[in-house]
């Protein structure tokens, strides 16, 4: 998600759409004519996602604070995620923490002007902004594949605004945008107020987009109405108030055979609006406007609840110590592999650590038999430090076959790694950590905690 590449992403995808025309809006002035459309006065919303379909996961924002196990904040114009600043899409917003909240059954996300303040990270530099709004993601925390994604939202009017509600890739640290996939659920423009806007991106050779979109008949913003996609393993639909909206996305790219996680921010400017200046947007100062969020909901197929995306990892968070996990090292060192609560876990309090002062290798893993024949990767959370001449999350289909991995990189934070696909042919797979450090160096470690089989 490299700004270079992400900043026509957007235009790239709507220029596809070709259902109301394409081009960069005016910037400066706030559009008129498209004032005139009748707007729909409702109520918050419920929604019936129709017989056979489980809600597997939702956030119903009850309440005075957010659920942080569901959610994190971005506090920042540097998203450590997707490792860049302002996005890729030259937005004008800052987000910060203080611009989401939760009252009155709903989430908030406020956009508000102020005088001139400087803001500081040391990986975007600092500069005065003027315009402040709040992004939030569930990455690592909610993410599922398949289903019903459906959210209650009411966006804000006015030029510039840019509320979007919007999926990417469990992956996307490891591999990159559009590697990762992104389906993107609604977008809203000022230009086209009575349009639900939806895409998909994602890598084929290079930048691929995928756009389609539908007007209502009635302004969108200012009332709540329900966005979703119902996504398969070869389609997506998209509907607005559950209508179907504009054509359906046939598909089979592994971008989306994968988890994807949710986001939820409110944009300004950019590249969508043809980079306006942070003056024209339609946004006073002491006026805040608010996207706001009822409900998100996931649902399965089924009628009853589904199991786990990623299933089968017996003490995934070592939160019971090296239980069901073995360890082979060929040199005596298997105390290099242990359960610990240094620094903390990625979650739960313990973590796995393969550490020592001495030189070591150990290879830590879980065995499973019986699983169904197909394709399989391994996903875990990892910090890692120092110098290693191995350092792999992998997995092998036997014993004495060849390993499948991907090597770890430095991280000073817990980052997602996932290993290649592993095409399981005799129901056995052995999976875990490999690691071998040559030196004695107490400065070589690696942290891991939730570790998680997924069948693609």
């Amino acid at each position: 998600m490299s700004p270079k590449v992400f900043s026509s992403k957007f235009m790239a995808a709507y220029c596809l759409v070709a259902l109301s025309g394409c081009g960069l809006e005016a910037p400066e002035t706030e559009p008129t004519a498209q004032a005139e459309a009748v707007a729909q006065t409702q109520s918050e919303l419920d929604y019936n996602p129709g017989s056979g379909w489980n809600l597997a996961w939702s956030d119903e924002f009850e309440g005075t604070s957010l659920n942080t196990a569901n959610w994190t904040t971005l506090n920042s114009d540097f998203d450590p995620v997707t490792n860049n600043c302002n996005f890729g899409t030259g937005e004008l917003e800052y987000p910060r923490t203080q611009n989401v909240s939760v009252s009155g059954g709903k989430l908030i996300l406020k956009a508000e002007r102020t005088a001139a303040t400087t803001v500081s990270d040391t990986r975007c530099g600092a500069h005065q902004r003027t315009l402040f709004s709040g992004r939030l993601h569930s990455k690592g925390k909610v993410e599922r594949r398949y289903g019903k994604l459906v959210a209650s939202i009411k966006v804000p009017s006015g030029y510039g605004m840019w509320p979007a509600f919007w999926t990417l890739g469990s992956n996307v640290q490891s591999v990159g945008w559009p590697s990762s996939g992104e389906i993107d659920i609604l977008e809203w423009h000022s230009n086209e107020p009575t349009w639900m806007k939806s895409a998909n991106h994602w890598y084929n050779g290079g930048q691929a987009d995928w756009g389609t979109g539908q007007s209502g008949g009635y302004n969108l913003a200012d009332s709540f109405h329900t966005y979703e996609v119902e996504w398969t393993a070869s389609t997506m639909v998209f509907r607005l108030d559950g209508k179907y909206a504009g054509t359906t996305f046939y598909h089979n790219e592994t971008e989306f055979q994968q988890n994807h996680y949710i986001i939820l921010n409110l944009a300004m400017g950019g590249n969508w609006y043809g980079f306006p200046a942070a003056g024209s947007i339609a946004l006073t100062q002491g006026q805040p406007k608010t996207m706001e969020v009822e409900w998100v909901r996931w649902y399965q197929q089924g009628s009853t609840p589904p199991p786990p995306t990623g299933s089968g990892v017996a003490n995934a968070s070592f939160e019971s110590g090296m239980a069901d996990w073995s360890t082979w090292t060929p040199n005596g060192t298997a105390g290099a592999a242990f359960s610990e609560t240094h620094n903390g876990g990625h979650s739960g309090s313990y973590h796995l650590t393969h550490w020592s002062n001495s030189p070591f290798e150990t290879w830590t893993y879980q065995v499973k038999t019986g699983l169904a024949n197909g394709n399989y990767k391994v996903r875990a959370w990892v910090r890692k430090g120092g110098n290693f001449a191995i350092a792999r999350l992998q997995g092998k289909t036997s014993g004495s076959a060849a390993p499948v991995y991907t090597t770890l990189g430095t991280y000073g934070d817990w980052a997602l790694v996932e290993t290649p696909t592993i095409n399981v042919t005799s129901g056995y797979l052995e999976f875990g950590f490999h690691t071998q450090a040559t030196t004695a160096d107490g400065a070589n470690f690696i942290h891991m905690d939730d570790v998680e089989l997924v069948k693609l």
